[in-house]
């Protein structure tokens, strides 16, 4: 079997990309049934689905883009070269960019900026989430909506636990069992993925990755946002968001909804 030999060497998931999908259909993920619950954000900003101009920032294998191409143009920016071959190979029509959030700089702007699934929780603090948020701002045309989702609440935490999750892949099985603390302002979350052949046991895999993620409250994400984005933006928080993990939501106060 071969391993990982350090779990700290690479971005999250960069490793797994491969295995990211199946395991996350395993756990009954529906990223058509989570765009939809968060749709009503923008279904008013005078937009059409053929004039509506959207950037899912952290975009990964690409799970949200058709989805969310039902609502527009869609353009993916994920830091992860793997996971942008993924998201190739899921949607070829979509413009897919590799860029790590605090250097995004795309020289455009759009109508409906998302960065969904916890993605600005790999950053290390709130000074590099105010740096993020204020960069994912300025792509947002005038009366746009800037959608983040939290990889989890501080008020929702709950004690520490342990998670399995197993499934079928080609002639092999896979699965993922992952560790949860808090320490501090931050969520600890230990994986350990295997995939077991059903004959050639020596191509067996075993990958262990750590990932730390910031765990703040919604009074805390709030007075980041409203901080990094200057008085521009109207800003709240959705307690459940797509799927009831809360959302930061940001109406741009610039202008007139919708790049027409």
């Amino acid at each position: 079997m071969s391993s990982s030999p350090d779990p700290t060497e690479h971005p999250p998931y960069d490793q797994t990309a491969e295995w990211y999908d199946a395991i996350y259909q395993a756990k009954g993920r529906d990223c058509a049934l989570e765009i939809q619950r968060i749709s009503h954000h923008w279904s008013g900003d005078g937009c059409t689905s053929e004039s509506r101009r959207i950037l899912d920032a952290g975009c990964g294998s690409g799970a949200h883009l058709s989805a969310l191409g039902a609502h527009g143009r869609v353009t993916g920016v994920d830091q992860s070269a793997a996971m942008l071959e993924m998201a190739a190979r899921r949607r070829a029509s979509h413009q897919l960019f590799q860029s790590d959030l605090l250097e995004l700089d795309l020289e455009d702007r759009f109508d409906l900026v998302v960065s969904l699934f916890g993605v600005c929780g790999y950053l290390a603090d709130r000074a590099q989430l105010h740096s993020a948020l204020s960069r994912l701002g300025r792509h947002v045309l005038p009366g746009g909506t800037l959608l983040v989702e939290p990889p989890l609440l501080a008020e929702n935490f709950q004690a520490p636990r342990r998670a399995y999750v197993e499934t079928r892949l080609g002639a092999s099985t896979l699965s993922r069992s992952t560790n949860s603390r808090r320490v501090g302002t931050h969520l600890e979350l230990e994986f350990e993925w295997r995939q077991r052949f059903d004959e050639a046991a020596s191509d067996d895999r075993l990958i262990r990755e750590r990932h730390r993620m910031l765990l703040l409250s919604s009074e805390a994400w709030l007075d980041v946002a409203t901080a990094a984005l200057g008085g521009r933006f109207e800003v709240r928080i959705d307690p459940e968001g797509p799927i009831g993990r809360g959302l930061l939501v940001a109406i741009s106060l610039d202008g007139v909804r919708g790049s027409g």
